[in-house]
């Protein structure tokens, strides 16, 4: 879409809108680099680890999966939670990192964690706007397109921390210094949190087939990014 207002141009494409930086958004699409950095502000994050197509063996991988014995293998810069592998075996490994490169060059190698549930922070200009929860369906993922199921955030979960989920989600923004973004949190079973990723693509589209009665509060936040574009 090309919106014009005042004299100016501004772009959506997709679900990736004209108000984050170049760099913001590339560092957000790539999940290890995304980590790295988070890692080195010191804020609390589900590890990524590069692994190249073009590493030429799977040495490297199978090390990770002898240190974490279950591990989670996906696309570096995938979405909408596609092409994801939960691996206990070096065979079981091997396959699915084929399947991946058969799509991308890179994928990305986390351990397997324990996690209660997921969240889903909209973050816009400084503030997270929203939050809902994400519980398994029959899968062990947590992604809405995956079988997931959603529920607002402290009515179905009343002794969930928003606060602390919010305060981890600003940190994480700002981190990066992106503008608009979806931000996952993962509330793990031992108790802490970590962010799983941030999302520079926006969407809303399963949310809301699951939830249809939040259409007037994901408007509102659409309408304000709109605004923001022309600020």
């Amino acid at each position: 879409m090309r919106l014009f207002k005042n004299g100016r141009a501004r772009h959506i494409f997709g679900s990736y809108w004209d108000i984050n930086s170049a760099a913001a958004d590339r560092i957000a699409c790539d999940k290890t680099a995304c980590f790295l950095l988070l890692e080195r502000a010191g804020i609390s994050a589900v590890p990524h680890e590069l692994f190249s197509a073009r590493d030429g063996d799977f040495t490297r991988a199978a090390k990770f999966l002898d240190k974490h014995k279950k591990v989670i293998i996906k696309p570096n810069t995938g979405t909408q939670g596609m092409d994801i592998f939960l691996c206990k075996t070096q065979k079981r490994l091997e396959v699915a990192a084929a399947a991946i490169f058969e799509k991308y060059s890179d994928a990305a190698l986390s351990p397997f964690m324990e996690i209660e549930h997921e969240y889903r922070v909209f973050f816009l200009s400084g503030q997270a706007r929203f939050i809902y929860g994400k519980a398994r369906g029959d899968s062990w993922q947590h992604n809405l397109s995956q079988g997931a199921k959603a529920f607002i955030a402290g009515a179905a979960k009343p002794e969930t921390d928003l606060s602390a989920i919010e305060a981890l989600a600003l940190r994480a923004a700002d981190c990066i210094g992106i503008n608009f973004a979806t931000i996952d949190i993962a509330a793990l079973k031992n108790g802490g949190l970590a962010v799983m990723e941030i999302n520079s693509g926006v969407q809303a589209r399963l949310l809301l087939e699951q939830l249809p009665h939040l259409r007037p509060i994901i408007k509102e936040i659409y309408t304000d990014a709109l605004r923001e574009m022309f600020m």
